[in-house]
């Protein structure tokens, strides 16, 4: 589950360069936050054209046909975004006998595009549903059931006939497979048995499910498929030891280790040997940080901090979140920690911009910005208390 805007927005290139699947990031009144860099920019109030609100609230997630399209919505609250958008998907492959003006989709393009993009725009395909199913996977952590998406499909009451008939054809032949929920069960207890330290049990699990066909294919390469669903795997993996006390920068650092690894393997047995490391390794980090103990506001404190370094974080944040008084929360959290609310916020946020140094494109003020710091010189302050080095002498080592 994605649990913060900035690493929704690093999924919207990957996802739209690995399976053609433009996502839009859209507020509370459906202008366009963000969007995928090698795709059209469109105008902000692109959506509000085509879609009311409450269409998209009274549906898990919203199937829309507009103009020769279909968009998938589905509510999605981060920071200032509130609706996930995946779409424009079309009907059909375009080729050189169709004409761009008879796709209205292009009056509302802000950027330069010449024919070869617009032969290009996403369409629908067989592993199209596939590869909607596998993205709201990715972005919410939950598996969404084939029949909910056909259900909205159904009842989607701007559907026009034809469009009815054509998409019915391809991308809504939804394949009734109950492996998908059996897959999940799998996974669920995969992540479990890592939460109790349990790698042996988890390593078990694992190759279990890697031997079901579960029918999804993610690329037309079966070894680059497997690749992508492993990709996965470890994000889960991430997220379930954070979810029991792992730092935030530990898991990430694993994280990035195991996918670098993986994206090198050339074998199928490669990448067992190398996932199979992948849970021992998670399952190390349980170990090591699970059973540091702390009261149980001391933990909620930290997970709020955790989930919310792109914002600022007050005192007072945590003292409505914890029912404590803000002076006795403050004085019993240095008690219990050694270190002030303060200093484990920066200590926190520091860890996160060596993350984001290293990982990420941004510029050092665009981090500053991100960890929502009073200003460069503050950043820059903090960041050489921490780490005994400046954020530029940090990059450049």
């Amino acid at each position: 589950m994605i649990q913060t805007k900035h690493e929704l927005i690093q999924l919207l290139n990957p996802i739209y360069n690995h399976f053609q699947l433009p996502l839009f990031l859209l507020s509370k009144e459906l202008l366009i936050m963000e969007s995928p860099d090698s795709f059209f920019k469109l105008e902000n109030h692109y959506f509000q054209e085509m879609i009311q609100e409450n269409h998209i609230n009274d549906y898990k997630t919203y199937m829309h046909f507009y103009h020769n399209a279909s968009f998938l919505f589905f509510p999605y609250a981060l920071e200032n975004i509130s609706y996930i958008c995946i779409g424009p998907i079309f009907n059909k492959k375009l080729t050189p006998q169709d004409k761009p003006s008879e796709y209205s989709f292009l009056n509302h393009v802000i950027s330069q595009y010449t024919i070869n993009d617009f032969l290009n725009l996403p369409y629908v395909h067989h592993k199209t549903v596939d590869f909607l199913l596998f993205v709201y996977q990715i972005i919410t952590g939950e598996v969404l059931d084939a029949n909910v998406l056909k259900k909205n499909y159904k009842q989607s009451s701007s559907l026009p006939l034809k469009q009815e008939e054509s998409m019915q054809n391809e991308i809504f032949v939804i394949r009734e497979n109950p492996l998908h929920d059996f897959s999940y069960s799998y996974e669920k207890k995969i992540m479990n048995s890592i939460q109790q330290e349990n790698s042996t049990q988890a390593r078990i699990l694992m190759n279990e499910l890697m031997q079901i066909k579960d029918g999804r294919e993610l690329a037309p390469n079966h070894l680059v498929s497997m690749k992508y669903k492993l990709v996965a795997a470890v994000t889960l993996f991430t997220r379930c030891v954070i979810d029991v006390g792992v730092p935030i920068a530990k898991a990430y650092t694993l994280s990035d280790v195991y996918i670098n690894k993986l994206d090198q393997c050339h074998t199928g047995q490669e990448l067992h040997k190398m996932i199979s490391d992948a849970i021992v390794d998670f399952t190390n980090l349980v170990k090591r940080y699970k059973h540091i103990q702390n009261p149980y506001w001391v933990k909620s404190c930290k997970n709020y901090i955790s989930q919310h370094l792109h914002m600022t974080i007050t005192l007072n944040d945590l003292s409505e979140l914890t029912g404590m008084n803000p002076s006795y929360l403050s004085t019993q959290f240095k008690k219990v920690t050694g270190q002030s609310i303060k200093q484990y916020v920066n200590e926190k946020k520091i860890q996160e911009a060596q993350f984001l140094i290293k990982n990420s494109s941004y510029t050092l003020a665009e981090i500053s910005d991100i960890l929502q710091f009073s200003s460069q010189s503050h950043f820059n302050k903090v960041f050489k208390n921490q780490t005994g080095k400046s954020p530029t002498q940090y990059k450049n080592t």
